[in-house]
């Protein structure tokens, strides 16, 4: 067979971003009424996730000076659930791949498994919150609000999971998953809704990104107003997401996955996996093979995710922590994602495999596409069919020429982006 000839190019999307990230937030908190939050000598804890939030450095060291000329005490609050192992230590060593260590921020990193209860739902389940938090004298809850990889709602990833997610510690986070996707769907905002009216939460900073991973929009809410602030970006986050640029795929080579590129190592908004969804909101792909080349540094062996695959390299399977990755999915409840699949000792092997397995008719030239991740959508490589189908939209550009896709001596893709 003749290499299958691919094309690099561009899709564009909203690349609106903002420029003045800290006057931004400076301007959000007065916006709530910041100075009537906090007084001198309050200890309050500003939440850190383990997502790969860009920008994340300057909106939380914005908010720690914000917190210092008002006389009050900051200190960072490890707000992941079960990641990192489930450990307190874990969650320190995941904030210092993103570069969140005391020296880097000047003020000290809290993290415990430990957790309260505050209460119960009307369905009997006990709410639980991160022991730390519930001491401090005030709690800034931030996050990204983005759609979620398990279910489609009005209110989805934001400043509700990380109170009831992130802030719930092993313990909570488990329980909020027991029940799978109707416990997040249906009962993540009702642990949110007892934990806002019991624990000392100040305000929370939602921050929003477009599709080429900046900072969109930041914006500042009340406690009352969580709801309003997590609904509204969602809808807006769903105007502006990325995707891939036809539904139809026979192999999707994928560069790299980690739980800093989404919370299944490769969005499932995406790629595919959705669990729950109106069909007349959300269309999956539908893509026959997808391979993995490798893990991000940055999910520190957590491949929780990697079940989505079919096809993966020797590199990502050498570099698996089943510690990480069993604990995370555990808590999940959605063991499918972390089955281990097929494992190819190279790039080529893979490839070669998906190539034999993806049912075509003798002849038939394959709708291939490499991504880097899930993340970054903006520049592709596309076979000829892919190429037919889109060559003729506005948003579409090409920014190269045809080139086969080869393998080196080592066996490694030579189209890397």
């Amino acid at each position: 067979m003749q290499p299958i000839q691919m094309r690099r190019i561009n899709q564009v999307f909203e690349d609106k971003k903002i420029e003045d990230i800290p006057g931004t937030i400076v301007l959000e908190l007065q916006s709530i009424n910041f100075d009537s939050m906090v007084k001198p000598g309050m200890q309050i804890g500003i939440t850190v996730g383990s997502r790969g939030i860009r920008n994340i450095q300057t909106i939380i060291r914005t908010i720690i000076e914000e917190v210092k000329k008002r006389g009050a005490k900051p200190f960072i609050i490890t707000a992941m659930g079960s990641h990192g192992g489930a450990t307190a230590e874990g969650q320190r060593k995941v904030l210092e791949k993103y570069d969140f260590t005391e020296a880097s921020m000047g003020v000290p990193i809290k993290a415990t498994m430990d957790v309260v209860e505050l209460g119960t739902l009307d369905n009997g389940l006990t709410v639980y919150f991160d022991k730390i938090a519930y001491e401090s004298d005030g709690i800034i809850a931030v996050n990204r609000v983005k759609v979620h990889t398990g279910f489609k709602s009005n209110i989805e990833s934001g400043l509700h999971k990380i109170l009831a997610v992130g802030l719930g510690n092993h313990k909570g986070a488990s329980l909020v998953h027991a029940l799978g996707v109707k416990g997040l769907k249906d009962y993540m905002v009702e642990f949110a809704d007892v934990i806002l009216n019991k624990a000392p939460i100040l305000c929370g900073i939602g921050i929003l990104e477009n599709a080429y991973d900046e900072t969109y929009r930041i914006v500042a809410a009340a406690p009352d107003d969580f709801k309003k602030v997590d609904t509204e970006l969602l809808r807006e986050c769903k105007a502006i997401l990325p995707h891939l640029p036809v539904r139809h795929i026979d192999i999707l080579i994928v560069q790299e996955m980690g739980k800093n590129i989404s919370g299944t190592g490769m969005d499932t908004n995406i790629v595919g996996g959705i669990l729950e969804y109106d069909p007349e909101e959300y269309t999956p792909p539908q893509i026959k093979r997808i391979i993995v080349l490798d893990l991000t540094d940055e999910t520190a062996g957590n491949a929780l995710g990697i079940g989505r695959a079919d096809l993966i390299t020797r590199r990502v399977y050498d570099r698996l922590d089943l510690n990480a990755t069993y604990t995370n999915t555990i808590t999940a409840t959605f063991l499918e994602r972390a089955k281990i699949p097929i494992v190819m000792d190279t790039e080529k092997e893979a490839f070669e495999v998906a190539l034999k397995t993806i049912w075509n008719l003798p002849g038939t030239t394959p709708r291939v596409m490499i991504i880097k991740n899930t993340l970054r959508l903006d520049e592709l490589y596309v076979s000829e069919p892919i190429w037919e189908e889109i060559d003729d939209r506005p948003n579409v550009k090409a920014t190269g020429d045809w080139i086969p896709l080869t393998f080196d001596s080592n066996e490694q893709l030579q189209l890397k982006l």
